[in-house]
Formats: structure tokens, sequence, C-alpha cells
């Protein structure tokens, strides 16, 4: 069973890290670059909230429902994440590569060595 406690706070965390690294860009970089970071980690935590959200089976569940839920689960984060990165390439002129695509792995990275101390 999924500890939905422990999904809100890796979710909350992904959160946190994403306005970090914005407000270091903000401070170090400028506005273009904060914006681009955040819209990184956005697209991090947004399908990973995408994710749980799908991911929820029914207590007591068969593992072939639960991998099936896992699999679509998958597939709506990847969908997502393609989507989004698109919608931000073709309509923020201005993005900055660097710190869109650092803020998303370290999102990611939250993600991972979350689970494994969760």
């Amino acid at each position: 069973m999924v500890d939905i406690s422990a999904v809100r706070r890796i979710i909350l965390i992904q959160v946190a890290v994403a306005v970090v690294i914005a407000l270091l860009m903000l401070m170090f970089h400028g506005l273009t670059a904060a914006v681009s970071a955040f819209a990184g980690g956005a697209i991090g935590f947004l399908t990973s909230l995408i994710y749980a959200k799908k991911m929820l089976a029914p207590p007591g569940s068969e593992a072939k429902t639960i991998m099936r839920a896992h699999y679509s689960a998958e597939a709506y984060k990847l969908i997502l994440t393609i989507l989004l990165f698109s919608l931000i390439f073709t309509q923020y002129k201005e993005v900055h590569a660097l710190p869109l695509f650092a803020t998303y792995a370290a999102t990611l990275a939250v993600y991972w060595v979350a689970l494994i101390f969760v």
C-alpha cells in the first residue's frame, strides 16, 4: 500500500527544490533564468503529481492490477513531460535551457533519492 503522506512529502520537497533554485537563479542570473528554472522544476513536480494520482490502486489489489496502474501512470507522466517541454520551448522564446533542465533534473533526483528513504 502506498503511504499518501510520503508521496505528498516527496512532491512538496520537489516544489521546495524548484523554488529555491529559481530564487537562486533570480538573485544571481536574473528573471529569465529564474522563470526557466522554475518551469523545469514545475515539469518535474507536476509530472510526479500526475503519476501519484494515476498510480493509486485499491488496497489489496493483485500484482497485475498494480503493474497496470504503474505502466499507465508512467505513460501519462512521459506524455505530459514531452507536452510541457514542447509548450515551454514553443511559447517561451527567452527560455534558458541550462536552468530549465538543471532544475528538472534536480526534481527528478529528489524523487529518486526520496524513494530510497521512504
